[in-house]
């Protein structure tokens, strides 16, 4: 699929799809829906039944995919500028920071005014000046630089990851223009940096991982690294003028299949690592990122039936609507259990995490596979109310507003983070 100058079609999809297994991740862990499937193909190989639950079971790592991607989009202007000197310029800093705030800002403040109009009360602080304290850090955010505000908010949880791209949106404009001029010694020096502080904050003696310091921007470095320098490759990739389109497509087919199953190998080896996933994480966070990158830039040069599953229509209307879905996911799954939609039964004395727990009564599947089919009509619906009533009208409107003649082509679009 011939790829645009400004817009990369494959990585809707890859966008689209990350999130979705991050919201299968958290869907997971309120349900505990096992996805078995009978096997009638593999029982004489001994294996009675197929399961993906090893998918929504790893979600969290999908995370570092998305922030992966905010790295590349971001860096994409200066990686084509180094590649081609009369290429547009990258924005300035001061249209680049009313860009990220006209994109991000406005749905993720109507996240939190939601949640404080109907979700989150003082009184479920231990103290007012704890409700003030959390509700600050989510206004600035810096949400995942204190405990009381990560581990102990009573705003979405996923949220955590909107105050790593706004630090690192900050930082950027510094970041890009370093490494455009040294791309290899700034990667490295990242990398360096992310390992380090991982081994410094994020390991714990007994061989698990700090669950506040591996979600910080400092671990992340490494992640968007890899992204900044896949960007300067996927561009010197679709420069030059190499082999016939059918030899190219070929290879990078195979190439694209090899880093699928590594992925698969190193999730399916996370899965084995509990209950020290944590520490797993962060330890193989770098291989796991640069598995991605391999995965994109030969998923951008594949065979047309590869790239169309990553650019076909549902897959750019959801990544259109993806910053929402990430938004809004984790309120709407733990709201419609709080609401008890669907209906489930009193939990019993001393029972733990009911009603997921309840494996085994009559009404927990129906309950569970309810549950999963409400939970992902309403975040697609609450998602594309927001997408197209506030994100980008809202964008629309402040771009306009600071510059009267700006006019971008995709202006509208969902943020890359």
């Amino acid at each position: 699929m011939q790829e645009g100058r400004e817009h990369i079609a494959v990585l809707d999809g890859v966008r689209a799809y990350a999130v979705l297994i991050v919201m299968g991740f958290h869907l997971w862990q309120q349900s505990w829906l096992q996805n078995l499937f009978p096997s009638d193909l593999l029982r004489p190989l001994g294996v009675q039944h197929f399961s993906l639950t090893w998918l929504p079971r790893t979600g969290y790592m999908f995370v570092d995919v998305l922030l992966l991607l905010s790295g590349f989009c971001l860096f994409l202007p200066y990686a084509r500028q180094m590649a081609d000197p009369l290429a547009p310029a990258p924005d300035g800093p001061g249209l680049y920071f009313k860009k990220r705030a006209a994109r991000i800002l406005p749905a993720y403040y109507l996240c939190l005014l939601v949640s404080l109009l109907f979700f989150v009360r003082p009184a479920q602080y231990a103290s007012f000046g704890g409700y003030l304290q959390d509700l600050f850090a989510h206004l600035t955010c810096t949400h995942n630089l204190w405990p009381q505000s990560y581990l102990g908010t009573k705003f979405s949880g996923a949220l955590w990851t909107l105050g790593v791209e706004v630090q690192f949106y900050l930082l950027f404009p510094l970041l890009a223009r370093i490494f455009r001029r040294f791309p290899l010694q700034s990667w490295a020096a990242l990398c360096l940096a992310a390992e380090a502080y991982i081994a410094l904050f994020a390991h714990q003696p007994a061989g698990g991982a700090d669950p506040l310091h591996i979600n910080q921007l400092p671990a992340m470095l490494g992640v968007y690294a890899n992204g900044m320098l896949a960007a300067i490759i996927w561009c010197r990739l679709h420069r030059r003028p190499g082999a016939s389109r059918r030899q190219t497509a070929l290879a990078a087919t195979l190439v694209c299949a090899a880093s699928f199953a590594a992925l698969v190998c190193m999730l399916q080896d996370g899965l084995n690592r509990a209950p020290v996933v944590q520490r797993w994480q962060v330890d193989f966070r770098f291989l796991f990122s640069a598995a991605a990158c391999v995965f994109i830039l030969s998923l951008s040069l594949s065979c047309r039936a590869v790239q169309w599953i990553f650019s076909n229509r549902a897959a750019r209307f959801t990544a259109l609507i993806s910053y929402n879905l990430y938004l809004w996911h984790m309120t709407v799954l733990l709201q419609c259990k709080a609401w008890r939609l669907p209906p489930y039964p009193d939990a019993p004395a001393n029972a733990f995490a009911w009603p997921q727990s309840a494996n085994g009564e009559p009404w927990h599947l129906a309950w569970q596979i309810q549950y999963t089919a409400l939970f992902w009509t309403a975040s697609l619906a609450v998602a594309i109310l927001a997408t197209y009533l506030v994100e980008k009208p809202a964008a629309k409107r402040i771009l306009r507003l600071h510059f009267p003649r700006f006019r971008e082509k995709g202006a509208d679009r969902a943020p890359m983070a």
